[in-house]
């Protein structure tokens, strides 16, 4: 009887931290895949309007694939150049997204934001 009590007293806690860290394992997957999606539909775009239009569809449809239940994502969309589209010029996309967490109470913070950011470059040989 005492080896169920115990046994049990432990798993349970461990199961919750097991959950939880795979939950924002997962939230970190989707928003690195989401900003390298997003990164690349920006640079082929062909303005800048188009392109982050294409980059926030491209990023919250990954998103969406990955896992819905945490809710929307954060686009946000940084240039080395001006315009953004110019070539040789840097594109970074930031994606951040709020994990809600299932924790106890008594642990605090039950959420946490997840940020990944990727760059891609303007092909050289773009068309203006």
């Amino acid at each position: 009887m005492e080896f169920i009590g115990i046994t049990v007293a432990l798993l349970v806690p461990l199961s919750i931290i097991a959950n939880s860290s795979i939950m924002v394992a997962n939230a970190y997957l989707s928003t690195d895949v989401s900003a390298r999606t997003a990164a690349r539909a920006f640079v082929v775009s062909s303005s800048d309007a188009s392109g982050s239009r294409a980059a926030s569809t491209a990023a919250g449809l990954v998103a969406q694939d990955f896992d819905s239940r945490n809710g929307p994502i954060s686009t946000k969309i940084s240039c080395s150049k001006n315009p953004c589209l110019s070539p040789g010029g840097f594109v970074t996309v930031r994606v951040s997204k709020q994990v809600n967490l299932n924790l106890p109470r008594a642990l605090g913070s039950r959420s946490v934001v997840v940020t990944s950011q990727h760059t891609a470059v303007v092909d050289e040989l773009r068309s203006p």
